[in-house]
């Protein structure tokens, strides 16, 4: 996968604007540079969904903030920047998921398909999740262990894992107004688990 093909898509022309065309092209290219190197020495553990979320997010937000702090910006600047990127994505990235729900009952599709939609999301591979709940109005389900905690950790940012999860915040809002998600407490906030919560929202056109 090239860089172009990211979560990040847009990170040349983003960083030539805030840094000039001369510096920002030097960081994109060794952020470009460093995501190479993280794609080709990952054992992806035969498992193509895996591959996909290292390759199109946690890998580029990985090689982008790593690059930052080479060229000497503080971790907190180069938090902000990252996270301002991320949070782009993940607008982009609920849009879609908002256009793939059905238009018609998309709660009661979702109930029906949650255990598919935890295997795409949180791989066994990289992710351990349980103690799913499943109402007719409500579903929630736990993250005990988080393939972004694990990865931020690996590679010496666990600060970054607040971005992953403000990414999952802002992109399953996406979901709305049919289905309302919620995220009421995470693994890098320092609890036990992340406890996710699917509330069947409103038809677009009708109140709540």
């Amino acid at each position: 996968m090239i860089f172009d093909e990211t979560d990040l898509s847009g990170l040349q022309a983003s960083c030539i604007a805030r840094f000039g065309e001369e510096d920002g092209t030097r960081i994109y290219h060794r952020t470009v540079k460093l995501y190479g190197e993280l794609v080709v020495t990952t054992d992806y553990k035969n498992s193509h969904t895996l591959e996909r979320q290292l390759k199109r997010l946690v890998y580029p937000v990985i090689a982008y903030y790593k690059t930052l702090l080479a060229y000497g910006y503080r971790k907190s600047t180069a938090l902000g920047l990252v996270r301002y990127e991320t949070d782009k994505a993940a607008e982009e990235s609920g849009a879609i998921l908002g256009a793939q729900m059905r238009k018609i009952f998309p709660f009661r599709a979702f109930r029906r398909n949650i255990r598919n939609f935890i295997e795409y999301k949180y791989p066994a591979g990289g992710w351990k999740s349980g103690d799913l709940h499943t109402g007719a109005r409500n579903i929630s389900f736990r993250i005990h262990e988080c393939m972004y905690k694990s990865i931020a950790e690996k590679f010496g940012c666990p600060e970054l894992c607040t971005v992953f999860c403000d990414y999952e915040r802002r992109m399953f809002g996406g979901l709305r107004p049919q289905v309302e998600a919620s995220c009421d407490c995470s693994l890098a906030e320092g609890h036990d688990y992340c406890e996710f919560r699917f509330r069947k929202g409103h038809r677009p056109g009708r109140k709540k």
